[in-house]
């Protein structure tokens, strides 16, 4: 699917990847670019302009719905014209808000036009680079582009159209518009932030799609990429996007990119201590992964200006399903439910705007202090960046059976156990605050599911004195017992032995059997 087709001109376009190939006979150049640009051509220069656009298939309660579909303009990506015959770049612009493109070449050049799968803005200001690209074909990636044309002597218009590829019955094209649907998501995305934020210097982000990329382990280089899903790894902030075709396509699901950007803002604005791992709705959950996904859901609402959550999936991208995000679970509401977690923050954002909510995420109440990220402490530093948003906050955490107590980052007034009050690592949330040397016990529980749920983690809370290195310990516990531990302040502190040196100031140390062995598994805690 990644090799040269003829598309009608004007109508369609092809998709290239890894090497940014064509059906007009371009070529050459790897992944984001390189091409050589010629010296002008002597002669009165011609414009070429245009509009590129996708095809768009809407998702409105779970299932894609092909007979509804509708032209949609390719925002922000980068346009350039390039000589057929040497593929050098000849002038490069990019698309405005109605896919719209204007480029000035040399005339009785032949050529052909090239929109990419990619956002770029140099600061000052707002800056961003964005790329969709093929994890299956060497990162290469996408763009469409027409066949090649004589640029002529005068003025000419060329549109660009990405095709959804599907015949009525399944996908017998190229899906060339799913990268330049995933692109459109993104730059809403980013649009809502600077709506709030002009300035906003955006992470480089690369999102990798294919047809090939399926809900099974193993090679990513081969599409077993498991789920879509972000990570920030050493290289990088990276969306990986399912795209199988009868299985789970997300291209179309709009919701599920904008919540894996949510990802992605939370990396490079704000903080997210999450654990991972597999979760639903109805489970009750670590705090920080309740936050994490809870923020996801509803930033995919706040972002795309709807109520619900969809993902398609399943013959023919008709088996999926709807979250509503405007309430919160039926039974059992509280701070280790993300649904919980999500309607708070989509019944904010109506109340009073992104504004505070951004200000808050990114403020360094939030983003600095020893508290894993959950709703306490989104809480506490939103009654002190936005004093004046503070009783709709209150009300909603009210709502959802959470303690809606000021400055309360630790939760030491939460009385909600989830149900389950004798459980340990649910209640108090925290330790109380102890100051090194210490000598304790952290006790966990997988009475509430595996090693990401309610209990699975033990928090204690503790001073460091002085700017030194301190030993830790955690043992003990009954055979089969694997314990575990983290230290966080402002994140989690990088470590790679017990030994860890800190500076002085209040941290919390999170205590866990990573081998979830028993309904109480107790640890002997030592920090000196």
């Amino acid at each position: 699917m990644r090799n040269k087709f003829a598309f009608a001109f004007g109508a369609a376009a092809c998709l290239a990847a890894a090497l940014i190939a064509g059906c007009g006979g371009g070529g050459g150049g790897g992944g984001g670019g390189g091409f050589p640009i010629l010296p002008p051509v002597a002669g009165v220069p011609v414009t070429l302009s245009g509009t590129a656009t996708y095809e768009s298939v809407p998702n409105p309660n779970g299932s894609l719905v092909y007979a509804s579909t509708s032209i949609k303009p390719v925002r922000g990506a980068t346009v350039e014209a390039v000589d057929a015959t040497s593929s050098a770049q000849l002038a490069v612009a990019t698309t405005d808000d109605s896919g719209a493109y204007a480029l000035t070449v040399p005339a009785n050049t032949t050529v052909f036009v090239r929109v990419r799968a990619q956002l770029t803005r140099a600061a000052p200001g707002a800056s961003w680079d964005v790329s969709v690209r093929d994890n299956t074909q060497a990162n290469g990636l996408y763009s469409m582009q027409s066949s090649a044309f004589s640029s002529g002597a005068v003025a000419s218009t060329h549109d660009l159209r990405a095709s959804t590829g599907w015949d009525g019955s399944r996908y017998a094209g190229q899906r060339v518009a799913a990268p330049f649907a995933i692109l459109d998501t993104v730059y809403t995305a980013m649009q809502k932030v600077l709506s709030v934020a002009p300035a906003s210097a955006f992470p480089v982000l690369r999102v990798f799609w294919s047809p090939s990329n399926a809900p099974a382990s193993g090679s990513v280089a081969a599409g077993q990429i498991g789920t879509t899903f972000f990570i920030n790894r050493s290289t990088g902030r990276e969306i990986y996007v399912l795209g199988k075709e009868d299985v789970d396509t997300d291209e179309f699901d709009a919701p599920v990119i904008a919540h894996e950007w949510g990802h992605y803002y939370q990396s490079s604005f704000s903080r997210d201590d999450s654990p991972g791992g597999d979760h639903s709705g109805d489970d009750r959950v670590d705090r920080r992964l309740a936050f994490s996904e809870g923020w996801g859901n509803a930033w995919s609402g706040i972002a795309l200006n709807r109520r619900n959550y969809v993902d398609s999936k399943g013959a023919k991208q008709a088996g999926g399903g709807s979250l509503d995000l405007t309430a919160g679970p039926s039974t059992n509401p509280g701070w280790y439910r993300e649904t919980s977690i999500q309607s708070i923050f989509w019944n904010l954002n109506q109340q009073v705007g992104f504004g505070p909510i951004h200000s808050v995420m990114t403020s360094l109440p939030f983003r600095s202090g020893a508290a894993v990220t959950s709703i306490h402490p989104f809480a506490a530093a939103f009654g002190v960046v936005a004093p004046d948003s503070r009783s709709a906050l209150a009300g909603l955490l009210t709502a959802q059976g959470i303690n809606a107590a000021a400055n309360d980052s630790y939760g030491d007034q939460e009385g909600n156990a989830g149900g389950l009050p004798a459980v340990p690592g649910v209640l108090p949330m925290y330790g109380a605050a102890m100051t090194v040397p210490v000598v304790t016990t952290a006790c966990v529980s997988n009475v509430a599911g595996s090693n990401n749920k309610l209990g699975s983690f033990a928090y204690l809370r503790f001073t460091a004195p002085a700017n030194r290195d301190y030993q830790f310990a955690v043992d003990g516990g009954p055979g089969g017992a694997l314990p575990q531990f983290d230290i966080y302040r402002g994140g989690l502190i990088p470590r790679s032995s017990s030994k860890v040196s800190l500076g002085v100031g209040d941290y919390v140390l999170a205590v866990a059997d990573s081998a979830n062995s028993g309904a109480k598994t107790c640890f002997n805690v030592t920090i000196q």
